[in-house]
């Protein structure tokens, strides 16, 4: 059974997480690296394993918009960093398009979030709070602040903060800033707060000291408290969370015991699921470290994009390294062995894999035509070749509109591949030069290779001959083939030779009127 299949019978069979209400979240930092596409993608594959076993689940996707301004993406963090501490949400955008620097960020990752069938509802950190919707949760936080830092300590083992703690942190009335205040007092109505000038390494507070409200919006709980908090205030009951929050002793174990002990909310079906990685390093947005959410799109179409994420087992590490590597190709080809096992029925979890990949419908179970990445990336690399008609004749018959569209699609993808990625061994250029070093075959070889050139019509009907000609050597086919391509290219391998020898015979038959000399 399929990871997320397994998932959503545990939750049903427990009978204990109902209504079924899946939810993520993220803190937009930062540009959303692609690691941080796996936690959503993972949520997303869950609530709908639950709505095929006929439950009728809600997905929520929070944007933590209200927290406070502690780091600033590289592109910005000398514009801009005079607003460190502020909410993100009072940040100016450096894009004029937006009105803050939340709403920039949030919708950088949101497109690509809907883009690869991420189906939940966007929501506002800021907008619940402002909307009074947090108003009792923090009463219920102020009011217990002593029992969380107790919590704190047996869970994590940290020690006690100064007397007086209290889990709120306020906005100046007046520098605005969040991330600067210590709230010290709370008389069940308002909390008397200062500006501390040194609270923070990363942003200096003013100094002031007031008396607010800490309701609807005035007010922010930590984020370690503010996470159950959300569970409460939302009806939240399935969330998981990265191991770098799920190990032990960490602020997802700290949150699952505040909300049993301080909130008095039922805890939400646990699942901590691991990182993914690009070239063997952990990503962070706030420091630009890794490729960027929406480079995922330039990399692969939506549906292998989002097959990128959830063919593994949440349990298992993603160790993916695009650059000068075949991880593009080797993934088309593990997303054609799903489609093909869709089709077929031959294998249940590959099928699985393929329908909860798609973004939007699943295709009908019906004989589709696959052209293989690898061969499309050394199609596309001869000149004057018709790629639509070289694949129909592969296949035996006319392309469907359907196949044609899939096609063009990697084509596309193909093109990009060799721009940006792609080792340059598999880039295929015909030499001007001979190599003669390793020139082995007898000069009668080349010779009859120039007549056989000039005397077909078409690659196809080279190809059929080249293979006669190779025979009459006794030489492995093999071995031909390796000085062919080494003579025309400078490697021991590449595309379909009589189609390259045909689509560049001018070149070639330049050099093998030299090797035959």
């Amino acid at each position: 059974m399929y990871w997320a299949d397994k998932i959503a019978k545990k939750i049903i069979d427990s009978g204990k997480f109902i209504p079924y209400w899946v939810d993520d979240m993220k803190t937009p930092s930062g540009f959303a690296h692609i690691g941080s596409l796996r936690g959503p993608l993972i949520h997303s594959v869950i609530y709908r394993a639950l709505k095929d076993a006929g439950k009728n689940p809600k997905f929520t996707f929070i944007f933590n918009d209200f927290d406070p301004t502690d780091e600033l993406p590289p592109e910005y963090k000398e514009e801009l960093k005079d607003y460190l501490g502020l909410p993100l949400k009072k940040v100016p955008s450096p894009d004029k398009n937006f009105e803050n620097l939340a709403d920039l960020l949030v919708d950088d990752l949101a497109k690509v979030l809907r883009q690869l069938g991420v189906e939940a509802e966007f929501v506002s950190s800021w907008k619940l709070y402002h909307e009074g919707k947090f108003d009792e949760v923090i009463k219920i936080a102020l009011d217990n602040a002593e029992k969380i830092q107790d919590i704190y300590q047996k869970i994590s083992g940290s020690q006690k903060k100064a007397q007086g703690w209290l889990p709120l942190q306020v906005v100046c009335e007046k520098c605005g800033k969040l991330g600067t205040t210590r709230v010290f007092a709370w008389d069940g109505k308002d909390t008397s707060y200062k500006c501390e000038p040194d609270l923070v390494t990363w942003a200096q507070g003013c100094g002031h000291e007031g008396k607010i409200s800490p309701f609807g919006g005035n007010g922010k709980l930590p984020w370690k408290v503010d996470w159950p908090a959300h569970w409460k205030v939302m009806g939240v009951t399935i969330e998981g969370a990265g191991k770098d929050h799920a190990s032990a002793g960490g602020s997802y174990d700290i949150a699952m015991e505040l909300c049993k002990e301080v909130f008095n909310y039922s805890q939400p079906f646990k699942f901590p699921y691991e990182f993914i990685l690009i070239g063997g390093k952990k990503m962070s947005s706030s420091k630009g470290l890794g490729m960027k959410a929406r480079d995922i799109l330039d990399l692969f179409p939506p549906n292998i994009a989002r097959f990128m994420f959830v063919r593994q087992d949440y349990r298992e590490q993603v160790n993916f390294d695009p650059n000068k590597t075949m991880a593009i190709p080797d993934l088309f080809d593990e997303y054609d062995r799903c489609y093909q096992a869709f089709i077929t029925g031959s294998n249940e979890d590959l099928a699985r894999t393929f329908e909860l990949a798609q973004v939007k419908d699943v295709p009908l179970k019906k004989e589709v035509y696959l052209p293989r990445f690898r061969e499309v990336v050394q199609v596309v690399q001869m000149s004057g070749v018709d790629i639509k008609k070289y694949f129909s004749e592969k296949k035996g018959s006319d392309l469907t509109s359907e196949e044609e569209e899939i096609l063009e699609e990697r084509i596309k993808y193909a093109e990009k591949w060799l721009k940006n990625y792609a080792p340059e061994e598999f880039k295929y250029e015909i030499k001007t030069i001979s190599a003669k070093a390793h020139i082995t075959l007898p000069a009668d070889f080349y010779s009859e290779l120039l007549k056989l050139i000039d005397s077909v019509n078409s690659g196809e009907e080279l190809e059929k001959n080249l293979y006669e000609l190779i025979k009459k050597t006794g030489k492995p086919a093999k071995e031909v083939f390796q000085e062919l391509y080494l003579l025309l290219m400078g490697k021991t391998h590449g595309p379909k030779l009589a189609w390259f020898i045909w689509e560049n015979k001018d070149k070639a038959k330049e050099i093998f009127a030299k090797t035959k000399k």
